[in-house]
């Protein structure tokens, strides 16, 4: 009995080999790990996408300035078959494993792109949690920025995106799940990223407005930034207001938002608090000996005012970024008709914001 397993595991022994050896496995030598991917439009009188990848090429050195990549880019009818043409332009394997970036090009967003996103969620080496961004005023110039502070090929959009490096209330952070869940969920709308190219480098201030198939708006660098604090709660920004024509700047200690969706007198109204504490980082001299609670209405009334405005402009781009929608539908009974309800509540939503501003302090005076 004994003799008859030793056989058989000499057996089995001798057949692996075999079976291993009709896998697909690559040596890190033999592939090229795409650190960014941009989605672009074919070019005028051309069907289909132009796809440009970005590829790190390995170096020995790890100081600013020794980022050694490689772009291609080829156009197809499909993302699909780009894709496949680019490895007849390089001599190792494609692989996407690393892939933290996908830009979609401004040309593509205008128009209905959700077809594009379907290699995206389809391809089994692309990560969920890869940042999508808009790029303008399109995705192939973008990657074909070389930074000279690169470490290694993509080093400064990662810092960026991924908060390892600058933190900024200026940037909103949108994985591919999560882009892909909005454009599905009923209740909240996608927002994406916008990259402008620099000389040397990249600028993100701005945020991109979605529908259900393509891009409608933006929003400017200051609505940026109030978005990021009442939805994301974002801590490293500020808050201003204008006292005598001379500006007053609380950099943000702590913040806090909250709304609820009640209804009163046969109308629906979103209730927002949201509550800001901090320290004067700009402000006259004399400030203070001002009456702070003067100083504080002055921020609840402006503050109050920039965050009603800036969700009316949702409302009437027909946009729900905030997820409204959504929170309506978890708290009402899970049926088409409250879907539908809320279709009709909406565009006569109103707005109750109540601001409220905390000085800690007027900050160092020398």
């Amino acid at each position: 009995m004994n003799a008859l397993r030793i056989a058989l595991l000499a057996a089995l022994v001798l057949l692996l080999p075999i079976v291993t050896g009709g896998c697909g496995f690559k040596d890190i030598d033999k592939r090229f790990f795409v650190v960014t991917m941009g989605i672009d439009p074919a070019d005028k009188g051309a069907k289909g996408y132009k796809v440009t990848l970005r590829l790190a090429v390995p170096s020995p050195k790890n100081e600013p300035g020794s980022s050694m990549s490689k772009v291609v880019s080829t156009q197809a009818t499909s993302i699909a078959e780009a894709v496949r043409l680019l490895k007849a332009h390089v001599d190792k394997e494609l692989d996407f494993g690393h892939c933290k970036l996908f830009i979609i090009g401004n040309g593509l967003v205008e128009k209905d792109f959700k077809p594009s996103l379907n290699w995206l969620t389809r391809r089994r080496d692309v990560q969920s949690i890869a940042y999508m961004a808009v790029g303008q005023p399109d995705a192939q110039s973008i990657i074909q920025i070389q930074p000279t502070t690169e470490r290694y090929p993509g080093n400064t959009l990662f810092l960026m995106f991924g908060n390892d490096g600058t933190n900024t209330s200026y940037l909103t952070h949108v994985y591919l799940f999560d882009f892909i869940r909005r454009f599905e969920e009923n209740g909240i709308t996608p927002v994406l990223p916008i990259i402008r190219g620099e000389k040397d480098g990249y600028a993100v201030t701005r945020i991109a407005l979605f529908d259900d198939t393509r891009l409608i708006g933006t929003l400017n660098p200051a609505e940026t930034e109030t978005f990021n604090q009442i939805k994301n709660r974002s801590k490293k920004s500020t808050v201003a207001a204008m006292m005598n024509g001379a500006p007053l700047i609380i950099n943000v200690d702590r913040i806090s938002s909250h709304y609820k969706i009640v209804k009163a007198n046969n109308d629906h109204v979103v209730k927002l608090a949201f509550h800001v504490s901090g320290l004067f980082e700009e402000a006259p001299l004399g400030i203070y000996g001002e009456d702070w609670g003067k100083l504080e209405a002055l921020f609840n009334k402006q503050i109050s005012g920039d965050i009603e405005k800036l969700l009316l402009k949702f409302q009437k781009a027909g946009v729900d970024p905030m997820g409204f929608g959504l929170r309506y539908r978890a708290t009402h009974a899970g049926s088409p008709q409250t879907w539908q309800a809320w279709q009709k509540i909406y565009p006569n939503l109103k707005f109750d914001v109540k601001v409220r501003v905390k000085i800690d302090g007027a900050g160092l005076v020398k």
